[in-house]
Order: structure tokens, then C-alpha cells, then sequence
């Protein structure tokens, strides 16, 4: 009988516990975004010689979305791509090259597993094969083309001019040297990037194809090119705001006679009214 009652009790006790572990599911949902808690290596470190580098997250992630949201520069080539939980460890196919400052920009497109919640800021991580890192910074701001409008998880394209024609660059066609993401405010920042010339553009990137896409695409850009130098290693403030570009002429979709002195023409799209006289 004694040993009835203890396990009487004993279930009585773990049912409590499950109970209580139930309600402990329960409470506000989680409006935190995810951050990145440790990297490997370390952000600034030099004479690296791994063939793979690692990525920690505070929490688990949708590792589709991150692993899409993940740019390196200078191009490496094919990276493999390994999940452990809420750890990334990436492996490059190709070897480093000599003396080179590598920047890996993990965008804000990144979102947690269980509430789409996104990085609230772009992360960078830079390291160097050599004894020396690149110390060049343009930081800015992008503003959207509607009042209201999201202004999170921007292409920001730099694209380094030394030694091109700049009057030739195509961003239709040609890809950046350098990527990151706007924030949640509109906010972007490049790090340790090496000393030159750069054309900056914001593009809303639709089909993710790192080139922009006229009249799909929205986009923005500086009034000039930005120049680093050790002179002047960082250029803030930099402003852009958001835009399409029509390239369709406008069509007549539909003439109709209204009385016997009036005629209603319509088009695809507002027009100048002095242009149909």
C-alpha cells in the first residue's frame, strides 16, 4: 500500500511537470532577431591559411535564406556549405589568395526558424592571408522611393573602377566587386575595403541575380564616384533614394467617341498633354 501511495504520488508530481512545461511554450512570441555570436576566424584576424571558415548563430535559422544571404569579396568560386544546428561552417574549393583581405558580408535577409524574424543589421567579418588588413569604409543610408515603404535587405553594390573605363561600366551586365544589405533603417556599411575608386548603387535586387534588371529592379544612386585613399579612409553619409526607370513608350489602349464633338483616347500610362496636340 505504501508503495502504491509514493507512486500515486510520483505521477502526480511528473504530470505537475508536464504540465508546467506546457505553459512555459506559452507567453509572447519572439520579435528577437537573430545575431551572430561567434565566427571563426575572428573579425580582423591576419595570416589566415584555413580553407574554411565557420559562422555561429544566436539561434536556429532558415539555412536556405542565410546561405543565399551570404557574399564574399574578392569572389572566392564554389564554397560547400555545412549546417550544425545553428552552426555554418563554409569550405572553399579554391585556395586563398596571397596577401588578400577578404570580406564576408552576411545580409539582412537572414531570418530565425520559427518567426521570420530578420537580422536587424548586416554582419561583417574580414580577415586577411597577409600581415596587413584593408582599412577603406563607405557607410550611407538608402531612403525609399514611397514614403512607408521597406527599406531592409537592399542590394548595395560597390563596384571598384582602378583600372576600367568608368563611362563603361554596365551594372546591367556587369557584377559588383563588393556587396552588403541595408538594414532595417535603411542603413549600409562597408568594412576593410582596399584603397581606389568606387561606383556605389542600391538596387532592389527581384530576381537575386546580383545585376540590375531596368523596369524590374528599383534602384538608387550617388551623384559621385567615391574615392579611398589612406589620405581619407572613410566616406559617410553617403545618401540614396530609391527609383524605377521606364524605358516602355506609352501605348493607346482604347479610343472611344464620347459624343459628337468629343473623342476619349487611353493610354497605358500618364502623358504629357502637350505631346498629342
Amino acid at each position: 500500500m505504501k508503495y502504491f501511495h509514493y507512486a500515486m504520488m510520483l505521477s502526480v508530481v511528473l504530470l505537475a511537470g508536464c504540465a508546467n512545461q506546457g505553459a512555459l511554450q506559452g507567453g509572447p512570441p519572439d520579435v528577437t532577431p537573430p545575431t551572430i555570436e561567434y565566427t571563426y576566424p575572428e573579425n580582423g584576424a591576419t595570416n589566415f591559411s584555413d580553407d574554411k571558415i565557420r559562422i555561429e548563430f544566436d539561434k536556429y535559422v532558415d539555412q536556405a535564406k542565410a546561405s543565399e544571404s551570404i557574399f564574399i569579396s574578392p569572389h572566392i568560386g564554389s564554397m560547400e556549405y555545412d549546417w550544425n544546428g545553428s552552426d555554418l561552417q563554409i569550405r572553399f574549393d579554391e585556395k586563398l589568395h596571397a596577401n588578400t583581405t577578404y570580406v564576408v558580408n552576411v545580409g539582412t535577409d537572414v531570418v530565425d526558424l520559427h518567426n521570420n524574424n530578420r537580422m536587424a543589421q548586416a554582419y561583417t567579418l574580414a580577415f586577411s592571408t597577409g600581415a596587413t588588413i584593408d582599412k577603406g569604409v563607405i557607410q550611407g543610408k538608402v531612403y525609399p522611393m514611397i514614403a512607408g515603404e521597406p527599406v531592409s535587405g537592399i542590394m548595395i553594390f560597390a563596384y571598384r573602377l582602378d583600372g576600367l573605363n568608368a563611362d563603361t561600366l554596365n551594372p546591367q551586365k556587369t557584377k559588383p566587386d563588393f556587396i552588403t544589405q541595408s538594414g532595417n533603417n535603411g542603413d549600409f556599411l562597408f568594412m576593410h575595403l582596399p584603397f581606389g575608386t568606387y561606383r556605389v548603387i542600391a538596387v532592389k535586387d527581384e530576381y537575386r541575380n546580383f545585376v540590375y534588371d531596368p523596369e524590374i529592379d528599383q534602384f538608387g544612386v550617388l551623384t559621385d564616384d567615391i574615392r579611398l585613399s589612406p589620405a581619407d579612409t572613410m566616406r559617410t553619409g553617403q545618401l540614396m533614394r530609391m527609383a524605377t526607370e521606364d524605358t516602355t513608350a506609352p501605348r493607346l489602349i482604347k479610343v472611344s467617341a464620347v459624343d459628337d464633338s468629343h473623342v476619349l483616347a487611353e493610354f497605358s500610362e500618364p502623358i504629357l498633354p502637350q505631346s498629342i496636340r
